[in-house]
């Protein structure tokens, strides 16, 4: 077993651990947006997704996704396609490991990052929010330090997710916002959870540039791309995403012919033998 490390300071974890931070603000183009269009400093932590790191953060993923990942898009993706850079992939199973192997230490610089970027939105005159799974899906409503989960720890911020996992819709703390993923083969699931106000994020394969569907089994289609910030979105309907781009062009054909990703003209998709787990 592996002794437990001591958080000390932010300025301290890069001797201990090798890594400069955990999270970063409105650091990808996507999330950049908030700032622009939500008014808002959104921290986010890119872990390595499903089991890369020999811990599973995606408990619900399906092949599709693990194929179609975002975490093979942006910087990451072009250090894939230059096969001699994996330093954005070396951080994120540094980190997940650490999550996992050191969790007290985790959490407190987690802590600690958060208490700073909160303090320096609110120095700047802009929202504070947080999405901690952009390449995980982890269960934080199961994670704690002194017994509190961060949800608890900092009750006036606004948290944000989107899952595949059902579970995390019962007992959901109320300032964490969270939106199902559309798998291609879930839409009984995705169906109960719109009847009940909840949103459901669906893939399409229209072009970036182009206008996605105004609607989908029979519910209403808004953009989710002009800004990442979902908990401004309407209730009780479907989050529109346009196909993103990944590295390996082989694995994208073959994502974009799957049932994640749904053809603009084509609207039903409906697994009328699929179990209700919800």
């Amino acid at each position: 077993m592996k002794s437990q490390m001591k958080f000390t300071t932010i300025a301290n974890t890069k001797a201990d651990t090798g890594l400069s931070y955990l999270g970063s603000v409105n650091k990808s183009a996507k999330l950049a947006k908030n700032g622009k269009i939500s008014h808002q400093y959104t921290y986010s932590i890119y872990l390595a997704p499903a089991n890369l790191s020999g811990y599973n953060v995606c408990s619900h993923s399906t092949p599709e996704c693990r194929l179609g990942c975002l975490h093979t898009s942006g910087r990451n993706g072009m250090e894939i396609l230059s096969k001699t850079k994996t330093m954005t992939n070396d951080c994120r199973t540094k980190k997940t490991k650490l999550f996992y192997e050191q969790p007290e230490y985790f959490m407190a610089w987690l802590i600690a990052e958060l208490t700073r970027y909160q303090n320096k939105a609110k120095k700047d005159g802009f929202g504070f929010s947080v999405r901690l799974n952009c390449t995980s899906d982890i269960d934080w409503n199961n994670v704690k330090i002194n017994d509190m989960t961060l949800f608890e720890i900092f009750p006036d911020v606004q948290f944000y997710d989107y899952t595949k996992n059902p579970n995390k819709f019962v007992n959901k703390p109320a300032n964490y916002h969270l939106t199902f993923s559309y798998t291609g083969k879930n839409w009984l699931l995705c169906n109960s959870l719109l009847q009940k106000g909840f949103n459901v994020a669906v893939v399409f394969d229209t072009k970036k540039n182009r206008e996605l569907p105004a609607m989908y089994n029979d519910y209403e289609v808004t953009n989710g791309d002009l800004t990442d910030y979902r908990p401004n979105d309407k209730k009780g309907v479907i989050i529109g995403l346009h196909f993103k781009l990944i590295a390996d062009r082989q694995a994208q054909n073959k994502i974009m012919n799957s049932c994640f990703v749904v053809r603009a003209n084509e609207f039903v998709h409906t697994n009328v033998h699929e179990l209700e787990l919800v």
